[in-house]
Order: C-alpha cells, then sequence, then structure tokens
C-alpha cells in the first residue's frame, strides 16, 4: 500500500496529460491525497510480488522516509502554486511524475530500483529545465542529461561489480555483508557527479542558472540531494580508507565552491555555486554525523529553494539576471529581510541553521575561512539592491512561516539540547564575517573580480575519471 504515496502521482499525471482544463484541480487532489496516505500508512517494508528481500524489490516506509516525504511534497506544493498560471497541461503532467519518482525514490531499497527511480527524475528534470525550449536553456539541459548519463554509466558498473560479488541488489543485504571498494568507487563516482559537488558537476551551475521558473528550486532543493541520501544509506558500510577521502575531498570542494561564488555576477548561478558549497556540508554531515543529514535536506530544501524563488522573481521583473545590471533595483523591505535571514542561514553563523549542524561536527578549523568568503558575498548581494523602506509586499507569507519555524526550532535546540557554547568560537566567526564585509569594500573598487569558467565538456570528464583513479587507489 505504501507505493500509493508513488503511484498517485504518477498516475495523477498521466490524467492530468489527457484532461488538459482539469490540471489544477487534478494536481491538487494528487497532493491531497499523498499527504492523507503518507499521514495514516503504518512505518514498515515490504517486498513486491512473493519474492524474498534477497530476489524481490524491497521498499522501506520507515520515520526517515516519512519525515522527508511529508516535507518534500509541502515543498513541492508550494513550488506548484507559485507557478500554475505560468505553464500548461503537460508541463503539471511531467511535474507530477517527477514527484512520483522522488517519492517512491526515498522508500526503495534495492540498488537498480534506486537506479530507475533516479533516472526517471532525471530524465523528467531534463524535460522541465528548458520546457520554454529556448536554445540556452535546451544547452544547459543536455549538458545535464549527458553527465547524469555518464554519472549513472557509474552508478551501474559498480552495482554490477556488487551483484557479482553478493548475487542480489537488495540494499540492506548487501550493507549487512560489506561492501568492497573497487564496487564503492564506481558508485561513488556517479553519485558524486549527480550529487552537486564541486569538480564533479560540471552540469550544475549552467542548469540551476537556465532552468525555467519553478525548476530551479526542486532542482537545487531536492534532485542534488538524491545521490548524496544515497551515500547516506551506505554509509555503514564504507570503507575506513574511502571515507578519509571523502572527508579531505569535501573540505577542499567547500571552500573551492565558496570562492567561485563570490567570482559570480549572474544572481541564479551565484546561488547555484553556494550550492555546490552546501552539498559539500551535506557530504561531512553523512561522513561525520549521518543522523543529522535528513535534517540537513529538509532545511537546506527550503532554505536554498526559497532563494532562488526570490532570484526567480527579481529576474521576471528587471528581465536580468545580471548583477551589475541589477545595481540599484528595488526590492520590497520584507524580500530584504528575508534574503538576510536566508543567507544567514546558510552561512554557518551563530545561531544560525547550519551552525548547530557545523556545532555537531568535528570539521577542521581552516574551514572557517567560507565564513570570511561568505561575509564577502553576503554583502555583494545585499548591496546590489535599494530597500523600499515602507513597502510590503506579503508575497512570501509562507517564508516568514518557515523563518518563524526555523526561529522556534533553534530556540528550542539552544535552549533544551545544546550544553555548551564557545563564545570565542562564536565571536571568532563573527570576526571573520565582518572582516570579509570589510575586505570587499575595500577591494570592490580596485581589484575587478573575474568570472572563471572552469566547465567544459572536456574538464568535466577529466575531473570524474580523475576521481575515480584516486578512489581506487585507496583500495590498493
Amino acid at each position: 500500500m505504501i507505493l500509493l504515496v508513488s503511484l498517485i502521482p504518477i498516475s495523477f499525471g498521466i490524467l492530468t496529460y489527457f484532461f488538459k482544463k482539469k490540471t489544477s484541480l487534478l494536481v491538487t487532489i494528487s497532493y491531497i491525497l499523498t499527504f492523507l496516505f503518507l499521514t495514516i500508512f503504518q512505518e514498515g517494508s515490504f517486498v513486491l510480488g512473493n519474492y524474498s528481500a534477497l530476489k524481490g524489490i524491497e521498499f522501506s516506509f520507515d520515520p526517515t522516509s516519512k519525515f522527508l516525504l511529508i516535507l518534500f511534497n509541502l515543498f513541492s506544493l508550494i513550488t506548484f502554486f507559485r507557478i500554475y498560471k505560468n505553464y500548461d497541461h503537460v508541463f503539471f503532467s511531467l511535474w507530477l511524475l517527477l514527484t512520483g519518482s522522488i517519492n517512491g525514490f526515498f522508500m526503495s531499497r534495492d540498488f537498480f530500483n534506486i537506479y530507475v527511480h533516479l533516472e526517471l527524475a532525471s530524465i523528467l528534470t531534463f524535460l522541465l529545465l528548458s520546457y520554454d525550449k529556448n536554445e540556452i536553456r535546451i544547452w544547459a539541459a543536455l549538458k545535464y542529461m549527458m553527465m547524469s548519463l555518464v554519472s549513472l554509466n557509474f552508478y551501474l558498473i559498480g552495482v554490477g561489480i556488487l551483484y557479482s560479488n553478493s548475487g542480489t541488489l537488495n540494499l540492506n543485504y548487501n550493507l549487512s555483508n560489506g561492501i568492497n571498494t573497487f564496487a564503492f568507487s564506481f558508485i561513488l563516482t556517479g553519485l558524486l557527479t549527480k550529487g552537486g559537488l564541486f569538480f564533479l558537476s560540471g552540469w550544475l551551475p549552467d542548469a540551476h542558472t537556465e532552468a525555467v521558473k519553478g525548476t530551479s528550486p526542486i532542482l537545487s532543493g531536492i534532485i542534488v540531494k538524491l545521490p548524496l541520501f544515497i551515500i547516506y544509506l551506505l554509509i555503514p558500510s564504507l570503507p575506513n580508507e574511502l571515507r578519509i577521502f571523502l572527508y579531505y575531498f569535501a573540505v577542499i570542494t567547500a571552500i573551492c565552491s565558496s570562492l567561485f561564488t563570490l567570482l559570480q555576477n549572474d544572481i541564479k548561478k551565484f546561488m547555484a555555486y553556494s550550492t555546490m558549497t552546501q552539498m559539500s556540508y551535506g557530504l561531512m554531515i553523512i561522513l561525520i554525523n549521518p543522523p543529522f543529514f535528513p535534517y540537513f535536506i529538509v532545511y537546506h530544501m527550503f532554505t536554498k529553494g526559497f532563494l532562488f524563488m526570490i532570484a526567480e522573481d527579481i529576474y521576471e521583473k528587471n528581465g536580468t539576471k545580471n548583477l551589475k545590471e541589477l545595481d540599484g533595483s528595488q526590492i520590497s523591505l520584507d524580500t530584504f529581510f528575508l534574503l538576510i535571514f536566508l543567507l544567514m542561514n546558510l552561512g554557518g553563523l551563530f545561531p544560525f541553521s547550519l551552525y548547530i549542524i557545523k556545532d555537531n561536527l568535528s570539521l577542521p578549523y581552516f574551514l572557517e575561512i567560507n565564513i570570511f568568503i561568505f561575509g564577502m558575498y553576503f554583502y555583494k548581494l545585499l548591496n546590489t539592491f535599494k530597500v523600499k523602506k515602507k513597502n510590503f509586499e506579503y508575497k512570501y507569507w509562507y517564508m516568514f512561516i518557515f523563518a518563524i519555524l526555523n526561529v522556534v526550532s533553534i530556540t528550542y535546540y539552544f535552549t533544551t539540547i545544546a550544553s555548551n557554547l564557545s563564545i570565542l568560537k562564536i565571536l571568532t566567526e563573527y570576526l571573520l564575517f565582518a572582516a570579509g564585509i570589510l575586505s570587499f569594500l575595500f577591494l570592490r573598487k580596485k581589484v575587478s573580480l573575474p568570472s572563471i569558467e572552469i566547465y567544459s565538456f572536456e574538464n568535466s570528464f577529466i575531473y570524474q575519471i580523475s576521481f575515480l583513479l584516486v578512489a581506487l587507489l585507496m583500495e590498493m
């Protein structure tokens, strides 16, 4: 019965294609039924058909899956109501199919079935990215699709090696018996290429930047984290040598992607490189404190998704994404407040969400350089806009609800869970943040920051093969 959580959106997606005059009604009913079944279904697992778990396809509806499914569908619903007047029935047919495939992905515990859902989500994302058939968007979507093809082939090679050793594709069985490093190397290369990590995910900046309205929040909010969720499931069996390698890879890519965020002059590409930084933090969370990862998915989904929504509206209003051309453009006071809160939520400063996550990780102290860089691009973005001081638009009321709930959860954490606060650490981080802002103010007139492009097709494949070779060397 839990498969209805996946089958309902897929079924209504097909109905939406044929009954185009009832699009909004059908999509709304699909979400209502999905929430209803997510609420009433009991937690548990089952295998399709009358097969054993070793031969059949296992699905699991555990507390983590339920938590993620409810909040993902809520975020998807919010995004739908933002764009339901912008597109036709075909778009929303694909939209529901994508929602159903993601719902099925979170419950699947079979290596090949995970691949099927991930591949279906990739194809549907490709179709949605360039739905208006703009040439630049088509190229960005093709780049995404081709790199997805390469990454999923790496994943399939690893799964094939795994199957030849264990004789089953059941994820839980393979975890309990251990996964060899050779198979893991291919699986990880494929997953991290799709998972938004700097160097490997050459598709991400263009796909996030050029996606049609409504697609970027879903792409950054959930799609890039699907491969990391697989790593989260596999982490108990990850060999120690690969853990160490991935840890240092995550630290390096977090700093590199922060630097590239600073260099961007396109507001959506700015957000895209910021997503790469967050995915590096996500990988560190998986490696160091895995139970925090589901909360990271939700916190980042809403925070970055909402930032992309604001960026889309700024682009729609002004007709440009270029920060230099946007210089002096006006935004409402409530939008400005939201930009500050959402950016700070991603910055890692006390008392915001990323700080709480970092507080539960043993991260190298030099990684705090990211707060210095964050101060620079925080000021760069906010200084672009002029604020209408007495103007409130109220159109982002749902973001304010999120902000209030976020503040409540942060307050709860620091009053009941957090044990010791390091005042010295907090002051040091804010000094680094202030130093970043002052450095940007000092340098912006004297130094012209170039926009650097490192992601040609050739370079992307070189990065991926290099990562794979290094991962394979870890086995030796």
